[in-house]
């Protein structure tokens, strides 16, 4: 790096942090902090307390990436349900309609990562026709 491109270097490179300035919440009493919002990409680290999910919904255009840091993270579709622990990654393309949840019973924390950017992409779809829930995996668990 020379001096000439050392200020075009530092403006473009920024350190972010999860804080109060950048939190907002979302689904029921979720909570989620913007690390990255460009058109382009979002990137964004996610709480979810045992028991609390998003509404189903898709996406128009944006891919998203969910990358599970502690818990267990449930996502339901239409053909059935996926879960990822820590250290694994699901993929949903756009169009896919999904429903993220925590069925768990601790807190579950994941990044998720959302190319381009979810802003004004986001349809709500009904869940009538989705393959129904396996037992084990019921909302109605009295061990919680």
């Amino acid at each position: 790096m020379t001096r000439e491109t050392a200020p075009l270097v530092a403006s473009a490179v920024s350190l972010t942090e999860a804080g109060a300035d950048n939190l907002y919440s979302w689904g029921e009493g979720c909570l989620g902090w913007r690390l990255l919002e460009q058109d382009g990409l979002q990137l964004r680290q996610e709480l979810m307390q045992p028991g609390t999910s998003e509404t189903p919904h898709l996406h128009r255009r944006a891919r998203q990436v969910f990358y599970v840091l502690e818990g267990e993270l449930t996502l339901r579709m239409p053909e059935g349900t996926l879960r990822a622990r820590p250290r694994q990654a699901i993929h949903v393309p756009p169009g896919r309609p999904h429903w993220v949840r925590n069925d768990g019973p601790g807190d579950l924390v994941f990044v998720l990562a959302s190319s381009p950017s979810t802003a004004g992409d986001r349809i709500e779809v009904e869940t009538d026709g989705w393959a129904p829930l396996p037992h084990d995996d019921a909302n109605d668990k009295g061990d919680r």
